[in-house]
């Protein structure tokens, strides 16, 4: 059995979205749905408080409802070009390796950060398996990843490398506090400051992202889903776990 399948047997995805049905900053933009969360380790066995393995953010694009609505997507793209994966978006429709026409949704996950006690280990493949599953019915929709170094990403640099605050519980008791750790300490960003070879790190993302799925949009850090390499290591894991249980 592959070393990583009990671990994989114990994460959780908890995610929240927001929905708004009236625009709130940006006109148009109700037919958008963001969403956060977090992987965690359930640990009931040992008697311990799950540990968190990562979080994510992503965007779910109701391309379907705004053609209804007659909304101008490139319009409400061009009011978020702030944040890196619309920055990219807008410029693969620009130089046209990227088009709304045909996707009645569309996912863009804006970030994956992981432990590092849970980096190739099989974490990343879960993710996408799981987006697959809640997020992916059939050709109409298009699932899309920035595929980018933090450090790079001046929206996730400052919130994590600043901002972000995790509170770690180390038992189940109710009576132990909460330790408060920075984000930057939690999942060990000051080693990216020793990487200084940028190039190197985009193609270990590049190469992370390929062996999940994803191929490059044109020359830009987008990546968009293709299903096969999920539904294949899914048929995979299946098959193991039957064989677990004769």
């Amino acid at each position: 059995m592959n070393e990583n399948y009990k671990l994989w047997q114990n994460l959780t995805f908890k995610t929240i979205a927001y929905r708004k049905n009236f625009d709130l900053t940006v006109s148009d933009e109700n037919f958008i749905t963001e969403y956060e969360g977090t992987i965690s380790q359930i640990r009931i066995g040992s008697r311990k408080p799950p540990f968190l393995a990562g979080e994510y953010t992503f965007s779910v694009w109701n391309i379907g409802l705004a053609d209804q609505l007659d909304v101008d997507m490139n319009e409400v793209l061009g009011k978020y070009l702030y944040e890196d994966s619309y920055n990219e978006l807008s410029s693969t429709i620009n130089d046209g390796s990227f088009t709304f026409e045909n996707i009645k949704k569309l996912v863009i996950i804006h970030n994956l950060i992981l432990h590092p006690d849970y980096k190739k280990r099989g974490v990343t493949q879960e993710f996408v398996e799981f987006m697959f599953r809640e997020h992916y019915n059939g050709e109409e929709d298009q699932i899309i990843a920035l595929v980018k170094p933090i450090q790079e990403n001046p929206v996730d640099h400052e919130h994590y490398f600043q901002d972000r605050i995790i509170k770690v519980k180390h038992s189940i008791d109710g009576d132990v506090p909460y330790e408060e750790m920075s984000a930057f300490k939690y999942f060990s960003l000051g080693n990216l400051y020793d990487k200084t070879d940028n190039e190197i790190n985009e193609y270990k993302l590049y190469a992370l992202a390929s062996r999940c799925g994803f191929k490059r949009i044109g020359e830009s850090h987008l990546f968009y889903f293709t299903p096969e390499t999920t539904i294949n290591r899914w048929k995979d894991k299946r098959e193991e776990f039957t064989e677990t249980l004769l």
